[in-house]
């Protein structure tokens, strides 16, 4: 398509260029009416030309859902129209640039820039779920950064025209990038939220290593490996990581949609938790999520079972039947032609597309199990441990016990702790401000880190006072600095203020 600049389409003014997708070229333009500027998307004349009126009355509709999301981390969609051949879409225009061409240029992010990244994600997939919308196409690409840093997930309008739709000849069609497709994307199946909690799941993992968790010398190989490849371990690909950022990441990648996060919504709530703890300088393996810790407990029942039923230690994934070659590539974005899957085309004890849609929650455990080949965390022994260290430090009062004696009247000694050295006096006040030898206060876990590190040197022991009205977290901040400062003992209770 010739470059349109200076020309008017409707009421929008095109300036200039900014840049070109699959589908669409971009232009910074004036909106006459309103004296403000906007991007407008004009949709290729040779995509329009070949896809016909389905295309465009399609793009009509999606474009029409999206601009019913007005969420801050979503670029608003102004208006869609079409003026002679050429069909367009305006939309917020935000001054900054793609995540992809940010990290090109300044590197990788730190990990409280990629924890921000999320939240911001998470929540705009959040919003646009409530509404039913699924984008279809998250990728660092479509992630745009504006000038302060905030993220604006775009292209909610044109990323949905390649919803699976029964084409001429049996096949269907699907829409995205091949490096962050989910597997049932790949398949051609019906789509919901959990496709985009994938896709952006690979994001992240690409954010945090530096690279995709799959590559190949075309499309349709690496398409292929989401469906029939387990990821690279994200924490072997950077060892630096939290423990439990890359358990998330993971089960944000599930092969099987059921063993995923289920909603944004969910995976928002462990973000943010992570995310706290990250800004008060807590170590984020000692934090408990919740949402994450019931899907591993869920993925390995179901390996469990599994293994029990077919008296092996691992099973293959099945390939995605009917998966044909022939694609067309549109710019980054490919339309790849795949067979509609039949139910004798399954390998047996794999799971068909109708039932594996069926909520986690309505229905049995079923036979493909195996499909899922994320790594996992024997949770069971995780939370073992976590409450056992816990428990050790979260008595409520303190106990004198007396030494115990037989019914002979025979004495049984027992070790009593030195208490030569005074414990070092830490209070929790009802604000959460810490108190340490009753002068010195603090309110973040680094502050209460130094303090407590300066006071090491003269006890080991420490005589925790806590206000009945201390929350829950400031408690586990107090011990968990006493741990990382070298406190053996933390003798707690809760004191009448």
């Amino acid at each position: 398509m010739s470059d349109l600049t200076d020309q008017k389409l409707g009421e929008f003014q095109l300036l200039r260029h900014l840049g070109s997708g699959g589908m669409a070229d971009v232009y910074l333009a004036q909106q006459t009416s309103l004296q403000r500027y906007v991007a407008v998307k004009v949709m290729k004349t040779s995509v329009t030309s070949v896809s016909g009126e389905e295309l465009l009355k399609r793009f009509q509709q999606e474009a029409t859902m999206a601009a019913g999301l007005n969420h801050p981390n979503i670029v608003q969609v102004y208006t869609v129209g079409n003026d002679g051949p050429y069909h367009y879409i305006a939309q917020e225009y935000v001054q900054g640039s793609d995540l992809s061409t940010l990290v090109k240029e300044k590197g990788n992010l730190d990990l409280g820039s990629i924890l921000s990244v999320m939240r911001q994600v998470v929540s705009a997939l959040k919003a646009s779920e409530s509404r039913g919308i699924v984008h279809r196409d998250i990728k660092p690409e479509n992630l745009l950064v504006t000038k302060k840093g905030e993220i604006k997930v775009a292209d909610f309008g044109l990323a949905q025209l390649g919803d699976s739709e029964a084409t001429a000849g049996g096949t269907k069609k699907t829409m995205g990038t091949p490096l962050y497709m989910s597997p049932e994307q790949v398949s051609g199946r019906e789509l919901d939220s959990r496709s985009d909690i994938y896709s952006f799941g690979v994001t992240c993992y690409q954010l945090l290593c530096g690279k995709p968790p799959f590559t190949g010398s075309n499309a349709s190989e690496i398409a292929m490996q989401h469906v029939n490849n387990p990821p690279p371990a994200l924490q072997e690909m950077n060892r630096e990581l939290p423990t439990v950022i890359c358990r998330l990441v993971h089960r944000m990648m599930a092969k099987r949609r059921s063993l995923r996060y289920q909603t944004a919504s969910d995976l928002l709530e462990d973000i943010r938790t992570l995310s706290a703890a990250h800004k008060q300088g807590r170590s984020l393996d000692l934090v408990r999520l919740s949402c994450l810790e019931s899907l591993e407990s869920l993925a390995l029942q179901e390996r469990r079972r599994l293994m029990e039923e077919s008296g092996q230690a691992s099973a293959s994934v099945p390939v995605a039947a009917g998966l044909g070659k022939e694609e067309v590539s549109v710019g980054q974005t490919t339309v790849m032609e795949a067979q509609q899957p039949s139910v004798s085309s399954h390998p047996p004890g794999s799971l068909e597309p109708e039932e594996e849609d069926i909520p986690v929650r309505e229905r049995e455990p079923v036979e493909n199990a195996s499909i899922d080949l994320t790594p996992a965390v024997d949770v069971t022994f995780q939370l073992l441990i976590f409450f056992m260290v816990t428990a050790s430090f979260s008595m409520q009062k303190a106990f004198d016990v007396p030494p115990a004696k037989q019914t002979d009247g025979i004495s049984m000694s027992v070790v009593v702790p030195d208490e030569s050295q005074a414990a070092v006096k830490v209070q929790v006040d009802a604000d959460n401000t810490v108190w340490v030898e009753e002068t010195q206060t603090a309110t973040s876990y680094r502050e209460i880190l130094e303090l407590l590190t300066a006071e090491k040197a003269r006890s080991s022991d420490i005589e925790l006072e806590l206000h009945p009205d201390s929350t829950h977290e400031a408690r586990v901040m107090v011990i968990d600095a006493a741990a990382q400062a070298g406190f053996t003992r933390v003798k707690n209770k809760v004191a009448e203020w």
